[in-house]
């Protein structure tokens, strides 16, 4: 299992190494993760002994692993601090300040106790024998198990305020992770008091170190997971809104062929597919406010006649009619038909507390029913009444017949 959640922590670290260079929040997450992995790389046997034996420090790779996860922890106070708002300058200096004593202490800590022969679980093997290492470990544990804490009130008091999904989802795991972080901090202290008061013997240590390593891998594996889950939702995002994009590209190049003097003209990234997926329903709309100059009462009644026929019901059939009047606004416009008479154009008062009709612009509010309501439409002017309408009804045919 150490294994396996190493490899994961590897590949959490490489994977967040781009965005620890674009913002100092991900920077902190990745400084978490950073320094939790090569903390438990050092727990690995053959990297503890290449350690000791190379600079004669007897158990020095521990004190390296716990100076690590300090940091970490520090770390990731400062990520939770930094996504709810609540960091100052002054809190950072104190949580700075204590983090660095605790470092200094564990320091002095570790050199007053005689480390006579090298283990991997040196400290832990001589916790109720000696002041010095049992003083060393409970250090550890006090600050692990004060810091995740905190973490784990903020984590939770952020998921109140979260919007429901990922997001929430995530913040949620976060502080599972930390709460079961807690937890292993805090029995761990306690099975240290048992040591000193003579409670404990092999077996006990044994079965207790197991198990409480198996608590501290599904603490990590929570955490990992819960950092995670709103990146997840990002992309889900973005994969979306591309999708959207390429959906309504046909839609976007044949209303601003018809009306070129909507579109704006700002280089956008490739990457800013809410924005560019925005930009687009602005420019459909108003292309669309732009052609309703060329659209006529006779247009908007062949159109409902065209949707009353279909068999089509509901949005799909209101989608229908406004393709049908759409479609004849576009040919006429492009065949440079003039605008029509205001008095001959469609009367809008028949829209009147009518339910949203995908011809008419929204408040963009909500970006994704907006693109979902444009989709529709498009689908519609792919529907072959609407093919058979325009072909029966060229442009400026019915204005024709309505000019006196």
């Amino acid at each position: 299992m150490e294994l396996a959640v190493l490899i994961l922590l590897w590949a959490t670290v490489l994977w967040r190494a781009p965005a620890a260079f674009r913002s100092p929040i991900q920077r902190s997450l990745w400084v978490t993760f950073a320094t939790l992995t090569v903390a438990m790389t050092l727990r690995l046997p053959d990297v503890m002994l290449a350690i000791d034996e190379g600079t004669g420090v007897n158990n020095l790779a521990t004190l390296l692993k716990h100076i690590l996860g300090i940091i970490s922890a520090a770390a990731l106070l400062e990520f939770v601090f930094g996504i709810t708002g609540g960091s100052t300058a002054r809190g950072r200096r104190l949580r700075q300040a204590l983090a660095a004593m605790t470092l200094f202490a564990l320091g002095v800590l570790f050199f007053l106790t005689p480390r006579t022969a090298e283990a991997p679980d040196y400290f832990e093997s001589k916790a109720g024998e000696g002041g010095a290492a049992t003083a060393y470990l409970l250090v550890w544990y006090a600050y692990l198990g004060g810091a995740l804490l905190l973490a784990t009130l903020l984590f939770l008091g952020a998921r109140r305020h979260a919007a429901a999904g990922w997001l929430r989802a995530g913040l949620c795991l976060l502080g599972a992770g930390t709460a079961a972080s807690v937890a292993y901090a805090l029995v761990r202290a306690l099975y240290l008091v048992l040591a000193l008061c003579g409670q404990t013997d092999d077996g006990m240590n044994a079965a207790f170190t197991h198990w409480t390593d198996v608590a501290k891998h599904i603490a990590i594996v929570l955490i990992l997971v819960g950092s995670l889950l709103p990146a997840v939702g990002v992309t889900s995002r973005a994969a979306r809104h591309w999708r959207r994009l390429r959906e309504l590209g046909p839609l976007w190049k044949d209303l601003t062929d018809a009306v070129p003097e909507v579109v704006l003209h700002e280089e956008l990234g490739r990457g800013e597919l809410r924005i560019r997926l925005h930009r687009t329903v602005v420019e459909i709309r108003d292309a669309m406010l732009a052609l309703e100059p060329y659209s006529s009462a006779e247009d908007r009644r062949r159109a409902e006649a065209v949707a009353s026929d279909s068999g089509l019901a509901g949005a799909e059939r209101q989608a229908l009619a406004a393709a049908c009047r759409i479609e004849a606004a576009r040919r006429a416009k492009l065949s440079g038909v003039p605008p029509l008479d205001p008095a001959l154009r469609a009367d809008p008062a028949d829209r009147t507390g009518a339910a949203p009709r995908p011809d008419e612009p929204g408040e963009l509010g909500d970006l994704d029913a907006e693109a979902a309501l444009l989709w529709r439409l498009e689908l519609a002017r792919r529907h072959p009444a609407v093919q058979e309408h325009t072909a029966r009804h060229p442009a400026g045919s019915t204005r024709k017949a309505a000019q006196p």
